[in-house]
């Protein structure tokens, strides 16, 4: 079966713009009672499954909570698993997890080979109810473990659980999660957070874990390859804006991502989202992601860079030493971790090329952290 790296081609389908919860960090700011139209959705997924793409498709689910919409999800899906496609294709929602229950978990268990679910979970009880809304008791983690061998977890993270960080990923690895998709909440005010040199040691404590327990996946700070940094310029996708079409169908029309919907930053900046080049370009790139070590691995989003700075080559400055500490450590785990290795591989050879050329400035930074 194909994993998520492997599909050719991504649809994005926003099935509803309400929630039962109301997290910290939603970007989903107008929400109202739009849900999409069956009959729409599956004339428009008919055409595109009848064009072949080299490794498939996925079709992604996603609200508000998507299943508020069940009976419509429902629907949608098994009217289209009884058609024939030449397409292989592959369903994915996104969710809180508080309404997997009852009718709705045994559904989705008799067809665990065809849809998958992304689990919104932000670590131990107490990080989790700070972020959203008090609903960790709802969630039924057993069943997502169980009924999914490497289930996703999306962890976000946010001043109020940076704290927590290291406790909150070893708390989600105990419970049976192999893969933890770690990332900071955006349009989010870091400004106020000044809590740099504790976040560093709660990353020197994961790091510390990982080696400890190799057999472990470690959640997405240290999945950056840091060979990447030896090339004169970025190769990869830092955003996977593009990547995906993403219909919504309360305005009915196709988006570059689900970020540049009206109903995240509203009419006039959605539609000059729509026009715009989804490209960095160095003239407006702030001076201090010009000349950063890390810059072809430090990962961004186009669309929140627009709504909030005015330019897809504005990245967030208030999370720079963030993502400085999570690079810094990640440079260290490697070189430990390719230290115990008999036999390093060639990939490991580069990396430890990488390790060797941004020495100097690693430890600046630091001894910065540690003295500042």
């Amino acid at each position: 079966m194909n994993t998520a790296l492997e599909y050719s081609r991504r649809i994005y389908v926003s099935t509803n713009f309400s929630c039962n919860l109301n997290c910290v960090y939603c970007f989903e700011k107008n929400k109202n009672d739009i849900e999409f139209d069956v009959d729409e959705a599956v004339s428009i997924l008919e055409k595109m499954l009848m064009e072949k793409t080299e490794h498939g498709t996925k079709i992604k689910l996603h609200g508000g909570e998507p299943f508020l919409v069940f009976p419509k999800i429902k629907q949608l899906c098994e009217t289209l698993w009884k058609k024939q496609f030449p397409e292989y294709y592959h369903f994915s929602v996104t969710t809180n997890g508080t309404l997997i229950h009852g009718e709705i978990k045994r559904w989705l268990y008799e067809n665990r080979d065809k849809i998958t679910l992304k689990l919104s979970l932000d670590g131990n009880r107490k990080s989790h109810n700070i972020n959203r809304s008090n609903s960790f008791d709802k969630i039924d983690l057993d069943f997502f473990v169980q009924t999914w061998k490497d289930v996703r977890l999306n962890m976000v993270i946010t001043p109020a659980t940076l704290l927590d960080v290291a406790e909150n990923v070893k708390y989600l690895h105990s419970q049976g999660f192999n893969q933890i998709y770690s990332r900071f909440s955006l349009m989010t005010d870091w400004k106020k957070c000044h809590l740099e040199k504790e976040f560093y040691h709660q990353m020197l404590n994961l790091a510390q874990f990982y080696l400890d327990n190799p057999a472990i996946v470690p959640c997405e700070f240290f999945s950056y390859d840091i060979s990447w940094t030896l090339a004169d310029e970025s190769f990869t996708a830092l955003c996977n804006i593009g990547n995906c079409r993403a219909f919504d169908f309360q305005t009915r029309k196709y988006y570059p991502c689900h970020m540049c919907f009206p109903s995240v930053c509203g009419e006039k900046k959605s539609s000059e989202l729509e026009h715009i080049e989804m490209k960095e370009d160095n003239e407006h790139k702030e001076e201090c992601c010009i000349h950063c070590p890390f810059i072809n691995i430090c990962k961004t989003c186009y669309a929140e860079n627009y709504i909030m700075r005015g330019s897809v080559s504005r990245r967030d400055t208030s999370l720079c030493g963030y993502q400085k500490i999570v690079f810094v450590v990640l440079f260290k785990y490697e070189y430990a971790r390719i230290m115990k290795l008999e036999s390093p591989t060639l990939h490991d050879v580069s990396k430890m090329q990488a390790i060797q050329k941004w020495y100097p400035m690693i430890k600046l930074i630091e001894e910065n952290l540690i003295n500042g």
